[in-house]
């Protein structure tokens, strides 16, 4: 399985590649080298997850690899929408793809595999689904603020320098970054948040399984201020351009720590790492 992930990691880094090589190579023949390697990567991953599904009977969500390989797919989806709409000089790719070779790689080299969805009756399953659900779709939403923030840091530092775009690396400009920036998160809050509750829910009614000592919850809940922070940041002009995009990574490394940095340093957690005692 760790094999199989490998394989479509190796092919979207091969595509990221293909982009990086815009600095030398001229010919249209690189972009669709770039497409052709991306939509490739994510065809094979689409199977994968297919058959994750069919042999499960569920969507796969319910542990911490799945949900990472999920998020990074849906990623890819953007990321090839961006190739074929986006002006083919736009170098969006070399934003967004490192974000889904990381994941990918994070996901199949370390990331728990420990099933959640056995908890409690029917109705924890589904309430616990929705949960998986909301705060995957907020990590998505996160990605893309991510990698619209880097880009305006990239184009700032741009137009600071006065230095001239090199060839095939044209970027958005400040104002489409900060817009793209600013849906990403307006739609990440409400999609954290509902999740937070459900999982808040969860916790009360399953008070022998899940406590508020998890170090998962208790990084959700610091992960969450952060984003209302940023979210109020959003509305404050003083607040604008680098002082926001800081905030942004701040809150991505806070949602990366979430997901994979409390297993990664082995703390118990109820959430798919080692066992709390």
């Amino acid at each position: 399985m760790r094999l199989e992930v490998l394989c479509f990691a190796g092919t979207y880094a091969l595509a990221l590649a293909s982009d990086l090589a815009r600095f030398v190579v001229r010919g249209g023949s690189r972009w669709y080298a770039t497409l052709g390697l991306t939509a490739l990567g994510w065809v094979v991953q689409t199977i994968y997850l297919g058959d994750l599904a069919w042999r499960g009977h569920k969507p796969p969500i319910t542990t911490v690899f799945e949900s990472l390989l999920t998020v990074a797919w849906v990623l890819a989806a953007i990321d090839l929408y961006l190739i074929v709409h986006a002006p083919r000089t736009t170098a969006v790719g070399l934003f967004v793809m490192p974000v889904v070779v990381g994941i990918v790689v994070v996901a199949g080299l370390w990331a728990p595999r420990d099933d959640w969805s056995g908890w409690g009756g029917d109705w924890v399953r589904f309430w616990g689904m929705f949960h998986g659900v909301l705060l995957l779709a907020g990590a998505v939403s996160t990605c893309v603020a991510f990698a619209a923030g880097l880009m305006y840091l990239a184009q700032a530092r741009r137009l600071k320098h006065k230095r001239a775009p090199r060839f095939g690396l044209a970027l958005p400009s400040l104002e489409q970054s900060e817009r793209l920036n600013r849906g990403a998160i307006m739609l990440a809050f409400p999609l954290l948040t509902f999740g937070l509750l459900i999982g808040v829910a969860l916790i009360l009614t399953q008070p022998g399984r899940l406590r508020w000592t998890d170090p998962k919850v208790l990084s959700a809940g610091a992960m969450w201020l952060v984003f209302a922070a940023l979210l109020h940041a959003r509305f404050r002009p003083a607040m604008r351009g680098r002082r926001v995009v800081a905030l942004t990574v701040v809150a991505f490394a806070f949602m990366v720590f979430t997901w994979i940095g409390v297993d990664l340093l082995g703390l118990p957690t109820a959430h798919g790492g080692r066992p709390l005692p």
